[in-house]
């Protein structure tokens, strides 16, 4: 029973400490692509609740970044929805995680932002030796709730019914050796290891990349 406890917490351990990695670093492997071109599933899934995206609560974020440093450039977004039962939970209202960096200070700053517009914020303390990329501001017109229907689309949906009490994380970022920033839309459960990610193109809405595992 205690191997058997281990082994578990190993497999929970593992799986989170990725989701991590994938929230405040840089993904360094090479992304192989799929063209715009080639025909996808019909789209059937929405996202219900616009109010609270990563669009929408990015203008709260930025303002402070401008307030900790005039040239403050967006680096990443996530968000999280943990234990996620059906699809309808899927986009619900969650905190937004907005890491800036300044060239200037040559630090990140992080911003987070709740539903209810509340705002949290600090600097990194270690300098940056490598500029990260950053985010222009007409870099993204795709918002979260887009993202996310689209990786429903794309198996997420088989992956929510299949495993229900999965976690799904959101982030914005570029990736290594693709030009335009990405929406990764990832599906992980806990208890199985099963895993799903989705890349979305962040400008135009195309499917980068999917992969799934176990």
């Amino acid at each position: 029973m205690v191997l058997l406890g281990l082994s578990s917490l190993a497999c929970v351990s593992l799986i989170t400490v990725m989701l991590l990695i994938l929230r405040f670093q840089p993904l360094t492997e090479t992304v192989s692509t799929t063209s715009f071109d080639v025909p996808g599933p019909q789209p059937t899934y929405t996202v219900a609740y616009m109010q609270i995206t990563g669009l929408s609560q990015y203008a709260l974020a930025e303002a402070e970044a401008a307030a900790w440093a005039v040239d403050a450039q967006l680096v990443s977004a996530n968000s999280s929805w943990p234990f996620v039962l059906n699809v309808e939970e899927i986009g619900l209202p969650s905190e937004w995680t907005y890491r800036f960096y300044s060239p200037d200070k040559e630090r990140l700053f992080v911003v987070k932002v709740e539903p209810g517009g509340q705002t949290r914020s600090f600097e990194h303390v270690v300098k940056i030796i490598l500029p990260p990329p950053t985010l222009g501001a007409d870099a993204w017109l795709i918002d979260s709730p887009t993202a996310l229907a689209t990786w429903l689309d794309w198996g997420g949906a088989d992956l929510v019914h299949k495993n229900p009490g999965l976690e799904v994380l959101a982030q914005l970022r570029y990736v290594n050796n693709y030009k335009q920033p990405v929406w990764m839309i990832i599906g992980a459960d806990q208890r199985t290891q099963d895993i799903h990610v989705v890349l979305i193109d962040a400008y135009e809405g195309g499917v980068v990349s999917t992969n799934a595992s176990r």
